[in-house]
């Protein structure tokens, strides 16, 4: 709790041992501990969105003892790619972490490279859309392992901004295939990457990274009689998945002019989904809508809105498992914001007014009742313009869960709220 025009102190204590560590070694060929070895660790979660597995990488590097140790916190599929100057480059696959209490345990021995290697500079021009130079853009070369990019080695340390002419120097590059990635100043820019550049010699190499071509959208807001709308807010958004930084999004937010007009420029390329309020005390209304816009190329477009927005409204009836009705139940329905009400003694509830359209539908609405004693309930409910919705909740008694709060030493902790959530809402945020 923060109080205005005075300090809140905080003690927040943190585990002394983590949830589990995955431990190992790296050695040479004669088994000689390897340090300041750089290992990169890949995790495949398996959390999914829209059937993918979530990757994640962070690296690490061996102490003196040529020991490495993270910390595991889900269970998962995790790869190592091990890489030090001197040695081949190698690569650890499949290191499963399930749900024993020992993580496991892994050593690697590096082979010498047998080749001298070769190291080179590149010189590269950084330029806009239009071919000027542009300076304060974040270099980084990635250095090409195979044809999976999600395995390629992302060389954060040797990362450089572009200077006043938009160039940037990158000297002793060990020989391979590189590609150079650029980093706008501007989240709402996309990143830039070069052709494939092959160190195979010592010399300088010179390319270009130019940023895509960007796009804009002119816009005018209005309601279903075509009448502008001024003085509101209309946004946009898209997600963009890309290989080098997985899933980001792009959004923007602009106020309609007097005659109702709004403007978004320099988007990258994709389709962008609109939003706007009209100012519906109990809801968002939404239009739906969508565009594509190309780099290079402005799109026109009108978004309706209805301004007028009909209502309804949903009642219902809170039964127990023996059809007893159930007074006092809490019973929640997803408006914006979220509404509350509790039934009477005969069980009932009613909600008025809500919108009977969301996102541009026909609205869709999740009623949950939740009682102590008994076990949450939740129905979904879809309303049709000009009719009463009705629904029926039954709450079947509820399980008891039973536990005590320690903290890391065993010792109870008093004075804490505890929740529990079911698995679905948890998942869902």
């Amino acid at each position: 709790m923060v109080e205005a025009g005075k300090t809140t102190e905080l003690t927040i204590v943190a585990p002394k041992e983590p949830p589990k560590q995955v431990r190992g070694k790296v050695l040479d060929e004669e088994g000689k501990p390897l340090a300041n070895v750089a290992v990169r660790i890949q995790e495949e979660s398996d959390s999914t969105v829209k059937g993918r597995r979530f990757l994640v990488y962070h690296q690490q590097k061996t102490n003196e003892a040529g020991e490495l140790s993270f910390v595991v916190y889900e269970v998962g599929r995790y790869n190592l790619t091990i890489s030090a100057e001197g040695f081949e480059p190698s690569r650890v696959e499949g290191i499963i972490v399930g749900d024993e209490k020992v993580a496991p345990e892994f050593v690697v021995k590096l082979k010498r490279a047998k080749a001298v290697e070769v190291k080179g500079d590149v010189e590269i021009k950084v330029t806009s859309e239009n071919g000027k130079p542009m300076s304060k853009v974040w270099v980084v070369p990635v250095k090409k392992q195979g044809e999976d990019p999600w395995n390629w080695d992302w060389q954060f340390e040797r990362g450089q901004f572009t200077d006043k002419e938009g160039k940037v120097r990158f000297s002793g590059l060990p020989a391979g295939d590189y590609i150079f990635v650029g980093l706008p100043p501007s989240d709402n820019l996309p990143i830039a990457q070069s052709q494939t550049v092959s160190i195979a010699k010592p010399g300088t190499l010179k390319t270009t990274l130019s940023f895509p071509k960007t796009g804009k959208i002119v816009g005018k807001l209005v309601d279903e009689k075509g009448k502008p709308i001024a003085g509101e807010a209309v946004g946009i958004l898209r997600m963009e998945e890309s290989a080098f930084i997985g899933f980001r999004a792009y959004k923007e937010s602009d106020i309609t002019r007097s005659d109702g007009s709004f403007v978004f420029d320099g988007l990258p390329e994709g389709t962008y989904m609109f939003s706007s309020s009209v100012g519906f005390p109990q809801g968002l209304t939404t239009t739906g809508q969508s565009v594509f816009v190309r780099g290079g190329e402005t799109v026109e477009v009108t978004v309706r809105v209805r301004t007028d927005m009909p209502t309804v409204s949903i009642v219902g009836e809170v039964f127990d498992d023996k059809g007893k009705p159930v007074q006092g139940a809490t019973v929640l329905v997803n408006s914006e914001p979220m509404l509350k009400t509790f039934t009477d003694e005969n069980g009932r509830f009613a909600f008025n007014e809500l919108p009977a359209f969301r996102f541009g539908e026909p609205a869709t609405y999740w009623v949950t009742a939740i009682k102590q004693g008994f076990a949450m309930r939740s129905e979904t409910v879809k309303v049709e313009e000009g009719k009463k919705a009705e629904v029926r909740l039954v709450l079947e008694p509820g399980a008891i869960i039973e536990g005590q709060l320690v903290d890391e030493s065993g010792e109870p902790i008093g004075g804490m709220l505890v929740y529990a959530v079911p698995l679905e809402l948890a998942c869902a945020g």
